[in-house]
């Protein structure tokens, strides 16, 4: 469908550049008087990694209490002040708040997961999913092993089915 509305609009503007998508969650952002306690627009370029924990029904081939390992996705972050926009492997826009060393999320993406053959990329094993408010932050902090910069927290989301997110986010 999206590509019979990209070929209207090539006709009409002479071009098709596709919006962000932006999947609403429960997440909000807070009000926020602290500064940042870092710039990510010095380490833009993130990837994601974590395991997938299903806490509901309604999910094809999944109970509550599998587990699954992520595929990781690039995600990009941009800082103005306490305010930061993100964009998942170019496709979806989240949004967040840097308020000292605590990041809040709202939005969503395109989650997906290793299938039982160890694939990853697969529409069955991956589900479009929104950020909940009962878990939409993560902690910016040194990397005691190796003093890198990381993001890490537990997500909680919603698609078909509920999960929460054991996440660490590197750099590039």
């Amino acid at each position: 469908m999206r590509w019979i509305a990209c070929i209207c609009i090539m006709a009409a503007l002479g071009s098709c550049k596709e919006e962000l998508y932006f999947i609403p969650g429960t997440g909000t952002l807070p009000d926020c008087n602290d500064p940042p306690a870092t710039d990510l627009n010095d380490n833009p370029q993130w990837y994601d990694n974590g395991t997938v924990t299903i806490t509901s029904t309604g999910c094809e081939a999944t109970v509550p209490g599998d587990e699954h390992q992520s595929c990781a996705l690039d995600w990009v972050f941009t800082q103005t002040g306490n305010d930061v926009t993100i964009v998942v492997d170019e496709e979806y826009r989240l949004e967040g708040r840097l308020c000292g060393d605590q990041l809040s999320l709202r939005g969503g993406w395109w989650l997906p997961v290793r299938d039982e053959d160890g694939f990853c990329y697969e529409d069955d094993s991956a589900e479009e999913v929104g950020i909940m408010s009962d878990g939409n932050v993560l902690t910016v902090a040194e990397n005691p092993m190796d003093g890198r910069l990381q993001m890490v927290g537990t997500l909680s989301v919603q698609g078909r089915c509920s999960a929460d997110y054991d996440v660490t986010f590197d750099h590039k």
